[in-house]
């Protein structure tokens, strides 16, 4: 994570987080799985664009005793995003989410091509 102030200054993550992903591909899918821990199902949004897909939401604030003087916090709180470039042409009406242990598991099925079709074109 980046980390914001001087030297010597306590250290705080960046406003907007991209949580880490991993990507991979079977014969009949993309899979996209993303690190959410700690992140209420309900606050997260999954939207495709063409062939872009974006995970955004917001981790709840944690409740902050009184008398706590943070020296370091890297466990954040706020808003997150992260976009994608998918690798294969997807149909998004067919995708699925799953999440679970703090893991948002997205199967995103592959597009159905019609079969290729030979077509006869008269010269005029």
């Amino acid at each position: 994570h980046e980390m914001l102030g001087p030297p010597g200054s306590p250290r705080f993550c960046t406003p907007v987080i991209a949580p880490p992903v991993d990507i991979y591909e079977t014969k009949e899918s993309v899979v996209v799985v993303v690190e959410l821990a700690g992140i209420d199902e309900q606050e997260v949004e999954i939207s495709i664009a063409g062939d872009r897909l974006t995970i955004r939401g917001e981790r709840a604030d944690r409740q902050q005793a009184p008398g706590r003087l943070y020296t370091q916090m890297e466990i954040y709180c706020g808003p997150f995003e992260r976009t994608i470039t998918l690798p294969a042409e997807v149909d998004a009406d067919r995708a699925t989410a799953t999440y679970h242990e703090g893991f948002l598991e997205i199967v995103l099925p592959r597009a159905q091509r019609p079969p290729n079709r030979q077509v006869h074109i008269t010269v005029r």
